[in-house]
């Protein structure tokens, strides 16, 4: 079936057309005498699910670009406000943005005449789409132009399709606009304009954060974009070709606020919402400080130790954002005295402020129970499918969602899948071995499983409250997981996992210290995003490892060892500086189960996953001891060796130069020694 899409290459080539299987080339050419016609598959989604599996594993510390800035100081100095509160924006253009766009008409009128062909199939989908268009109209977010409106230089017809959301509560059917459609020149509106920075935290530090409050609060913006009016000079480039009947002739519509499915327009909406708080937190200090650190797009996530504390800042946000014309709905909470006062319609429970056993809230695409506060995991899989393709095997492993590592055991299986998928340089729709079609299978079918299995949201208790950080690493993987011991003033303990993160191990081997070192600095970087995230103040950070190398080389100074070693000692050092470095032995590291991974059966039954090791719930003295001894006459070579068994490498020739520097590095070590003695079991950076 052929879509609206359709690109002329010019006299004696054919012509691209966009199909439901992909872009079809089809007509004659020079170079043969009958028409030609094939099929250029896409992998979009695929690749799109797989971006989102990586991209949340990742920790980025991102900085901001020149281009980002720009976008900043262009919305500083143009964003306006109207009379009634509302903001009004521009969008941010390239320099070349003239020049890029060009006609886009014809290429709407396509579009729409095949947009009217798929709705005629469906007479509920084509009803819902114009009820869609028509609350546009009626809302003012969209104007109709005269038939006669000559067009200015600068426009740009936005193609638009109906999208069915099934997991909507409020609206199923929404119109989705394409930007990134070509214009006659070959680029899109969206190649044309400037994207801007990101500028709300990311959705691993929101979800790390949401943790800490004792009272859960949830809620998100109606309709966040089209809260944000666009200025008159930019609403010709998002005009609309559209008729609510094929009797009538079509009709050129005009878009009037920020338009989803444009490059710029998330940026401009978040901004919004930070301006807003600039220009009007002054009178509601809870609910700025609110705005600016706990949205997720338009999703609010963020919580308070009390339920009156609760009752006030639902109250300020809803006032503060009530002026910048923004409105709050889908509020929900695990203590439903904390929504009173709130009408029916704008809560996200099915029941009035009770919550059924089994409800769930999906919150930044994770499933939490209000009634009980824990997290679940529900993993459709209809992955068991005949033939066991890369391409369905990679499908499935990116529908696995766990941004907080609650479930790192499991992905790690999936990982490690993966890499071996990529060694063996299959075609997509290629059969898998038969080897890995059982492995697949096994993993698969235990995946429906995990629905029982549960953790808690809520993940500190009262008083003194330690952050414990473990890394480990093995021939396959290496990983690092966080807890929270909170102890009250009666001795009480509570343990309980915040976050984990893993790896698997590259396909160019390491030795397992070396190995070790990497897991560290894992556990380091995800020790500082947990940190920063809940900005709360602990009695102390205890960091462990059951590598005696690693530890050894953390006690030194970094030039004391080669680069690699080196750099990572540095950053780590840098990095944990304040904590304590310690040693476990590996039978009770909880890391080493990120590290090898488990079945879905066994992490449901484990509590040392959930709430660390036994010996976590008592008193110092019940710790691991530590005993272990390094001497400091070993090499980095040497104690690699002695707790390794060595990768053999081919050896490379010898170069004089770096002859010279290990000779010089030698004398280094050899003056270090001297000056610093012998490691201490734990080290401690002030």
């Amino acid at each position: 079936m052929l879509k609206g899409g359709r690109i002329n290459l010019g006299t004696s080539f054919p012509i691209l057309a966009e199909s439901v299987f992909g872009w079809v080339v089809s007509g004659k050419t020079d170079f043969e005498t009958q028409n030609v016609t094939c099929c250029v598959s896409t992998l979009e989604s695929i690749d799109r699910n797989l971006e989102r599996f990586w991209k949340v594993d990742e920790l980025d510390w991102s900085n901001i670009t020149p281009s980002e800035q720009y976008c900043e100081d262009f919305y500083t100095k143009t964003v306006s406000r109207e009379s009634c509160g509302r903001y009004m924006v521009k969008y941010p253009k390239k320099e070349q943005f003239s020049a890029m766009v060009g006609n886009s008409h014809l290429h709407a009128v396509r579009r729409l005449q095949s947009l009217e062909r798929k709705l005629d199939k469906d007479e509920v989908l084509k009803k819902n789409h114009h009820d869609f268009l028509a609350e546009f109209l009626k809302l003012r977010h969209m104007r109709a132009l005269a038939g006669d409106a000559v067009d200015p230089p600068n426009v740009f017809y936005l193609p638009h399709h109906a999208v069915l959301k099934d997991s909507s509560t409020t609206t199923k059917v929404r119109s989705v606009f394409d930007g990134s459609a070509k214009t006659s020149t070959g680029y899109s509106l969206n190649d044309a304009l400037l994207i801007g920075p990101v500028i709300q935290d990311d959705l691993l530090s929101l979800v790390i954060r949401f943790r800490k409050y004792k009272v859960a609060l949830l809620a998100d913006i109606e309709k966040m974009y089209r809260q944000v009016s666009i200025h008159p000079d930019d609403r010709p480039l998002q005009r609309v070709l559209w008729r609510f009947s094929q009797d009538e002739p079509i009709a050129k519509y005009e878009l009037t606020t920020v338009t989803y499915g444009l490059a710029p327009s998330s940026f401009l909406a978040t901004r919004t919402l930070k301006q807003l708080a600039d220009d009007e937190g002054g009178t509601f200090p809870l609910a700025a400080s609110a705005v600016k650190k706990d949205f997720y797009m338009d999703d609010f996530i963020r919580g308070e130790s009390s339920i009156e504390r609760a009752i006030q800042l639902r109250k300020e946000m809803s006032c503060l954002l009530n002026l910048g014309g923004f409105r709050l709905r889908k509020w929900c909470s695990n203590f439903p005295a904390a929504l009173d006062g709130i009408p029916p319609e704008d809560l996200a429970t099915q029941s009035s402020r009770t919550f059924d056993p089994e409800e769930t809230i999906k919150t930044l695409g994770i499933s939490w129970e209000p009634s009980s506060d824990l997290f679940r995991f529900d993993i459709n899989t209809n992955a068991v499918t005949e033939p066991i393709t890369k391409r369905s095997i990679l499908s499935a492993i990116a529908r696995l969602y766990d941004p907080l590592g609650l479930i790192a055991p499991i992905i790690i299986r999936a990982k490690m899948l993966l890499q071996l998928l990529w060694t063996l340089s299959l075609d997509w729709d290629e059969d898998v071995p038969g080897e890995v079609q059982t492995r697949w299978k096994g993993f698969a079918s235990e995946l429906p499983d995990l629905s029982s299995y549960r953790i808690s949201r809520y993940a500190f208790g009262e008083g003194d409250i330690q952050l414990h950080c473990f890394a480990d690493a093995s021939e396959a993987a290496y990983g690092t997981c966080v807890y929270a011991r909170s102890v009250n003033a009666l001795g009480g303990v509570k343990v309980e996992l915040i976050a984990s993160k893993s790896r698997v191990v590259p396909l160019k081997r390491r030795s397992i210290p070396r190995l070790e070192l990497c897991a560290a600095q894992l556990a380091a970087h995800l020790y500082e995003k947990v940190y920063s995230a809940l900005d709360m103040k602990f009695s102390s950070v205890w960091f462990w490892s059951d590598s005696t190398v690693v530890l050894h080389w953390l006690s030194s100074p970094p030039h004391t060892w080669k680069t690699f070693i080196a750099n990572r000692v540095a950053d780590i050092q840098e990095t944990t500086r304040g904590g304590k470095w310690c040693h476990v032995p590996g039978a009770i590291n909880p890391a080493d189960l990120v590290s090898r991974g488990m079945t879905v059966e066994q992490l449901v039954n484990s509590s040392v996953w959930r709430h660390g090791p036994h010996w976590m719930q008592g008193e110092l003295n019940d710790w691991p001891k530590q005993n272990w001894i390094t001497s400091t006459t070993h090499s980095d070579e040497e104690l690699e060796r002695k707790h390794s068994v060595l990768t053999i490498q081919t050896p490379t020739p010898p170069n004089p130069l770096v002859a010279r520097f290990s000779s010089y590095l030698r004398m280094v070590r050899t003056t270090n020694k001297a000056t610093y003695g012998t490691a201490s079991a734990c080290a401690s950076y002030p």
